[in-house]
């Protein structure tokens, strides 16, 4: 079977979804997890509500999304297109104080 064919038939609109469940999962992992220290709970928890917000405010914004194939050993590489000037900078400034609230509050 040839996979670029089998992608296609993917819909554009699962890497947002996929985007938004991994923030919601390290959010909850962050919170419910005993085993992690109070470094790696914060990092869960503030980078998986950065994840969530992106995707949800990037898919709203009028995004689209397309499953181009495996990137290395582990992943999925999704392209990103139609996505505003203004839509990429307010998820550069979500991600940006994403990283200021983890380095700040350590």
């Amino acid at each position: 079977m040839d996979l670029s064919r089998f992608l296609s038939w993917i819909p554009g609109w699962l890497g947002f979804l996929a985007l938004i469940v991994v923030g919601v999962a390290m959010t909850i992992n962050g919170i419910a997890n005993p085993g992690l220290d109070a470094t790696n709970r914060l990092g869960f928890i503030d980078f998986g509500i950065c994840a969530a917000v992106i995707g949800t405010f990037s898919w709203i914004a009028g995004g689209t999304s397309k499953i181009k194939g495996r990137e290395g050993a582990v992943g999925v590489k999704v392209a990103v297109h139609d996505l505003p000037w203004w839509a990429w900078l307010v998820d550069l400034g979500v991600l940006l104080l994403a990283i200021v609230v983890f380095i700040a509050s350590r």
